[in-house]
């Protein structure tokens, strides 16, 4: 195996990697060099730095940093205890049209289509952080997908866990958590197979949840309420909620209600129970024994 190794453990390495470019790339056989800090959109570099070492794989086009690694590229950042950069093959560069900068010419220059990241792995963006053991950034489909133990989405309101992966698409703006998914906010919990979060823009370029729907094996707890059902989809603006398929509310007083769809606003406290057609709603309401009743009235007679 070729390789090109730089650094020692005692050395931190600071290195600004123009390869890791989404509009950039390094010719094959070429090191990179450092960019001056004012030069360019540095949104549009990633820039990688390591406690222990940067490695450089020329024959398989790959960028290894280990030892507490991090990876900056605008407002994102990456910690693992490994970082690894895949860099486009020269070849599909060709295929798809890859251009070489400033010239608008096609090259054979590639530049960096995946990037994992493997141990302690943090992820953070702008009131976002998720955390994880393994995670995978498709640069080309703006996607980045967690995995293993421990998984976690939090946001300043908001934390979301999840059993098998966390995904976050950047351009549809949603997250995705995958098996015995998790979210609480405040007194509520919703749980599910699968949620997905769903966020917008907004004016000050923050993005805030719009909706979020949980599928399969739903579970919606509020300070009052427990909810049961097949799906759930949640309205962040009017703060309502409307959960439908095998619906069963159990509330604290102890009733419990069976319906096909059960529909909460929480700003007014006030939900409703339907039917589909195929069946009627049903409640069950407890009644409590008054004084004496059980052994009859206060003169020891039964009614």
């Amino acid at each position: 195996m070729t390789g090109w190794f730089l650094g020692l453990d005692v050395m931190r390495l600071r290195v600004l990697v123009l390869a890791m470019c989404v509009a950039l790339g390094v010719p094959a056989g070429a090191v990179a060099e450092p960019a001056p800090a004012d030069s360019g959109d540095q949104s549009q570099h990633i820039e990688i730095t390591a406690d222990k070492s940067l490695e450089w794989y020329q024959d398989k086009n790959l960028y290894v940093a280990r030892g507490n690694a991090k990876a900056v590229r605008g407002a994102a950042t990456v910690t693992a205890d490994i970082l690894t950069a895949h860099q486009r093959d020269s070849a599909k560069g060709k295929n798809t049209g890859t251009k070489s900068a400033g010239t608008g010419a096609k090259s054979d220059m590639g530049d960096i289509d995946r990037m994992t990241a493997d141990g302690n792995v943090v992820i953070t963006r702008p009131n976002v952080r998720i955390t994880g053991d393994h995670a995978v950034d498709d640069v080309d489909r703006h996607v980045t997908t967690i995995t293993g133990n421990n998984l976690r989405y939090e946001t300043p309101t908001q934390v979301v866990t999840a059993r098998d992966s966390l995904e976050y698409w950047d351009d549809k703006k949603i997250a995705v958590a995958r098996g015995d998914a998790v979210a609480v906010k405040g007194d509520r919990r919703v749980e599910g197979d699968v949620l997905t979060a769903e966020f917008r823009t907004q004016p000050n370029g923050q993005d805030q949840l719009y909706r979020m729907t949980a599928d399969g094996h739903v579970t919606v707890i509020t300070k009052n309420d427990v909810t049961r059902g097949d799906k759930a989809v949640y309205n962040a603006a009017s703060d309502t909620a409307i959960v439908t398929g095998h619906v069963r509310i159990t509330r604290a007083d102890g009733t419990e209600l069976t319906g096909d769809v059960a529909e909460s606003n929480f700003n007014t406290n006030q939900s409703r129970l339907l039917n589909d057609g195929s069946g009627r709603v049903r409640a069950l309401l407890p009644v409590k024994s008054s004084p004496g009743s059980k052994n009859g009235d206060k003169n020891g007679k039964t009614p």
